[in-house]
């Protein structure tokens, strides 16, 4: 069987009227059979049929791709059997409508990009369309459906409101991203940056993934490497999030710094209202008894100065800070009430995701993978186009679909085009067709749904508890670990020494074996054997780190699992130091366990020894965090906490003393 790859390299050898007229068709086979998935007829193709023996059978590469796809001959026909999965099908199509694409004309692609620019379509009678699969035709086979004049349904004046609306938030963001193109402004936030510091992280970065590329094998499927100017952007996100910009649940007393009690709203002053406040926050402080002002400042360079906010007031610095550094940046409008931002890729050719409250990249499915939102209208803007991206940020298009109500998809397609071509009148002919040809990488990309990855399903880390359950972005809250339940043995240097040695540093998050030729293991779960609800906490701003309860758990355990069985050996005695704080109501306690029976632990620097597990081959060291009190309660509790710079500290420490059965 030809490779995908293969068989559209043959398929493209092809004249380009061919090529354009041949793919057509096998685009929309692969079209109908991944939107019918259960309909056998779209799984059987005749071969008698005389368009498929005029503008199939005689093209190089045609049947290849067809077989490529899965598709199998039984007598005069290809049939693709129903327990084929359909990953091949959906490469084949991806890949000749990327080459169809490279074929079209400037014209024809800003044809086929506006036709295409809905993403999602209400078809005649209810049915949904899958949303960004116009960029293929429909099946001739499918009867084409039309609505006489006399049925056409006019809108409502509720969705004209509706679009009114829509149309003013479009604008509003549309003129607000204008601001990020302000040269003064721009110098403001560069003078801001630690740029040299963070070129010299990423070209430490940038050092080690050459010597690995040296080492791997390239394919065709091999993405483009990475570049400097790829490296330099997450280590901006990191210093933005851990040392420039800081999360508001509630704002501190502006007195004595201490904690306040929401006290309602007020009006922004006339100086607020000139660095666009919306609106003002009010909060009381018990102690002092001082009100405290929180304007939501929606101007970026007075969020150059704040340094504070929620995901608003992140996105919106952060995204000016990456048009300083010259990214191209897009601001990104979740309409369920979150912000972020994209960054073109100049290496990889695509837009990228970046969530600077999140400190997280290229996962855009965490919104509604891990979060949990329900995502209608996620829109792209910056100082040159609005898109509608939606599609990248959900693996569920059907049920946003039956979401999007606020407006009509052809008013929406044809509101951002005008505002496009409006936008675009200034520039060359040849920066429009690159947006074109940018935009049409981006359809082929949502065309089909890809499955979120293990880091995207967690829930939403920044703001309080109470905060996130309320607008329903805490997620499910449960550890995700794929990590195998780890259990130690002994090597032949402990089997002769009758010592098992383990510590474990927060800092640099990493085991140390001292008795094994100092065997190492990064990674604080990598040697753990069970984990419930537990997670590694950096504090930048205190300079500490610790193992805590994943926020919203009311417990969390880690265990560490020791089997000695098959050397000849086991438990003298025990020796068991750790170091951990707690706070209000909040504990630790720990203990060790042979089957029934267990040792309680002090648990403290002071350390505990023990005989009284004496003659065993195997035994388990669980610490179980619980207590603490208000949105905090997971913090009062916190495991092997140590200073980020102490990195030849040991703050869990654990000898087992061995002797001859």
């Amino acid at each position: 069987m030809a490779t995908e790859q293969t068989a559209v390299r043959l398929l493209l050898s092809n004249p380009s009227s061919i090529f354009l007229d041949c793919s057509e068709l096998l685009l929309r086979y692969a079209e109908n059979i991944i939107r019918n998935p259960q309909e056998p007829k779209f799984r059987t193709i005749r071969l008698e049929n005389q368009v498929v023996r005029s503008r199939l059978v005689p093209i190089p590469g045609a049947l290849d791709c067809l077989k490529a796809m899965g598709f199998t001959q039984r007598e005069e026909k290809l049939v693709l059997l129903p327990d084929t999965p359909l990953d091949d099908v959906i490469k084949i199509r991806d890949q000749i409508t990327v080459e169809r694409l490279k074929k079209l004309s400037p014209a024809q692609q800003n044809a086929q990009a506006a036709e295409t620019s809905s993403q999602a379509t209400s078809q005649p009678g209810g049915a949904t369309r899958e949303p960004a699969a116009s960029l293929v035709t429909e099946m001739s086979s499918i009867p084409a459906q039309t609505t006489p004049q006399s049925q056409v349904v006019q809108p409502s004046n509720n969705i004209l409101a509706s679009e009114r609306q829509f149309y003013s938030r479009l604008e509003s963001s549309f003129q607000h991203v204008l601001l990020y193109e302000d040269p003064v402004l721009q110098a403001k936030a560069r003078s801001l940056i630690p740029e040299e510091e963070l070129r010299a992280k990423a070209q430490e970065k940038l050092k080690v993934l050459e010597e690995l590329e040296k080492e791997e094998t390239k394919t065709d499927n091999s993405p483009p490497p990475l570049t400097l100017e790829d490296l330099i952007l997450p280590e901006l996100r990191r210093w933005f999030k851990k040392d420039f910009f800081k999360w508001v649940d509630k704002a501190p007393c502006d007195g004595c710094g201490g904690r306040t009690t929401a006290a309602g709203m007020a009006n922004p002053t006339p100086a607020e209202q000139m660095w666009q406040a919306g609106r003002v926050e009010l909060y009381h402080c018990a102690t002092c008894q001082r009100q405290t002002r929180f304007p939501r400042y929606n101007h970026p360079g007075k969020l150059l100065e704040t340094r504070r906010g929620r995901c608003g007031e992140w996105a919106n610095c952060f995204t000016l800070l990456c048009r300083s550094l010259g990214y191209e940046a897009r601001h990104v409008v979740d309409w369920t009430d979150h912000v972020w931002t994209e960054c073109f890729s100049n290496s990889q050719q695509r837009w990228v995701h970046v969530d600077p409250c999140e400190n997280v990249s290229d996962k855009p499915l965490m919104y509604e993978a891990g979060w949990s939102k329900k995502l209608s209208y996620v829109v792209a803007f910056s100082h040159q186009e609005i898109r509608d991206v939606t599609w990248r940020y959900s693996c569920r298009h059907q049920e946003v679909c039956a979401r999007r109500k606020e407006c009509r998809e052809s008013w929406l397609r044809e509101t951002v085009n005008r505002m496009n071509e409006k936008r675009q009148a200034g520039l060359s002919q040849e920066r429009k067709d690159e947006l074109v040809r940018r935009f049409l990488v981006e359809l082929v990309e949502f065309i089909s749904p890809r499955r979120p990855g293990e880091k995207e399903m967690g829930g939403r880390t920044t703001g309080s508890v109470a905060w996130r359950l309320a607008r329903g972005e805490l997620g499910t809250q449960k550890d995700k670990s794929k990590a195998e339940p780890h259990v130690f043995r002994l090597s032949e240097q402990e089997k002769k020494g009758r010592l098992f040695h383990l510590v474990y540093c927060t800092a640099n998050d990493k085991y140390t074996r001292l008795y094994n030729n100092v065997d190492m293991k990064v990674g604080w779960q990598s040697w753990a054997h069970t984990v419930q609800d537990v997670f590694r906490k950096e504090e930048h701003d205190w300079n500490m780190c610790y193992l805590a309860r994943t926020e919203g758990a009311n417990t969390g355990s880690v265990s560490w699992k020791f089997d000695l069985s098959g050397s000849g050996l086991c438990v003298q005695e025990i020796k068991v130091v750790t170091r951990s704080q707690t706070f209000e109501n909040g504990s630790i306690s720990w203990r060790l366990c042979s089957g029934d029976k267990c040792v309680l632990l002090n648990g403290d620097a002071e350390g505990t020894k023990t005989r009284d597990l004496e003659g065993v081959t195997s035994f388990t060291l669980t610490a179980d965090l619980r207590g603490g009190q208000g949105d905090h309660a997971w913090q009062h509790a916190q495991l092997f906490r140590q200073a980020l710079d102490r990195t030849e500290e040991f703050p869990l420490d654990i000898q087992v003393h061995l002797k001859p059965l």
